[in-house]
């Protein structure tokens, strides 16, 4: 999200910095007026770039998907486990899916991907889309008052 004003019909221009760097794409704007007033999103450069490289590549784009739903952990659901606002929290899981074969289940905080620190709902997402498809990936979980590794682990992160 930006606080940028983009016209509509502008998505696909540069959001720059104040030094002029690329920062970002311009993708959308969600406004009640129809003009420049109101929210605008762009999509961060450094994933733009990585979606280009794989094109480049390959002629397609592939991201890694476990097969979760997640919310934030809220400050208060962290005090009332006894640990801080980290992590995502998994509200549903897909049958059949990589996660629900790891043994992940609905309230597990996930709080590591492939043994990087999962420190808000938005980075898991990035994290899993970035791993190929068919990768042995590992997750560390808070479930009931304790840190767990699903089993099987390593998972698989399916396409």
């Amino acid at each position: 999200q930006t606080d940028v004003a983009v016209n509509p019909g502008n998505s696909g221009g540069p959001l720059l910095n104040l030094k002029g760097e690329v920062i970002g794409i311009n993708s959308q704007i969600y406004s009640r007026t129809g003009g420049f007033m109101g929210i605008s999103f762009a999509i961060p450069i450094d994933e733009a770039m990585r979606v280009a490289d794989q094109l480049r590549t390959t002629g397609h784009v592939t991201r890694g998907r476990i097969g979760v739903a997640i919310e934030e952990v809220s400050k208060e659901v962290a005090d009332g486990l006894g640990i801080k606002a980290a992590g995502a929290m998994v509200r549903t899981v897909e049958r059949d899916s990589p996660a629900a074969k790891a043994g992940v289940e609905p309230g597990d905080i996930i709080l590591r991907w492939q043994g990087r620190p999962i420190d808000k709902q938005s980075d898991l997402p990035r994290a899993v889309g970035n791993t190929k498809p068919g990768t042995q990936a590992s997750l560390q979980v808070w479930r009931r008052g304790h840190l767990h590794a699903p089993a099987p682990t390593p998972q698989r992160c399916g396409a």
